[in-house]
């Protein structure tokens, strides 16, 4: 165990530039290493933006008359997916089908735990 009269010793020194000079100049590189890789960011960006300039929009052509309803889904249940797909997205969007819910995977996961099981 130190005594407390050594401890206080001990910060009794004063501290000079040159004893932080090691902390400043790790400081300084790190500092001019990120305003490199920074620097190196931008012109990147750049070379590829000027490589590939934008296009202009093209025209989309109209699209094709809606089909009937074929599946089991009735026209409510496509009307709450149209809402909620344009309530997600933010834009108009064309449903192209919509099928009744599969639970293959449901089954496939309770296989799976079943065969994880052993049997005695």
């Amino acid at each position: 165990m130190i005594p407390l009269p050594t401890i206080f010793a001990a910060t009794a020194e004063k501290a000079s530039l040159a004893d932080a000079l090691p902390h400043l100049m790790g400081f300084l590189v790190v500092l001019v290493t990120l305003i490199m890789l920074w620097a190196i960011c931008a012109i990147t960006g750049r070379v590829v933006r000027a490589s590939f300039p934008e296009k202009e929009p093209s025209v989309r052509p109209t699209p094709s008359p809606v089909k009937t309803n074929e599946g089991n889904v009735s026209p409510e249940i496509l009307t709450v997916i149209a809402a909620a797909v344009h309530a997600s997205v933010g834009s108009t969007r064309r449903i192209v089908s919509v099928q009744p819910h599969n639970p293959a995977w449901n089954q496939a996961g309770r296989q799976q735990i079943y065969q994880s099981h052993k049997v005695r």
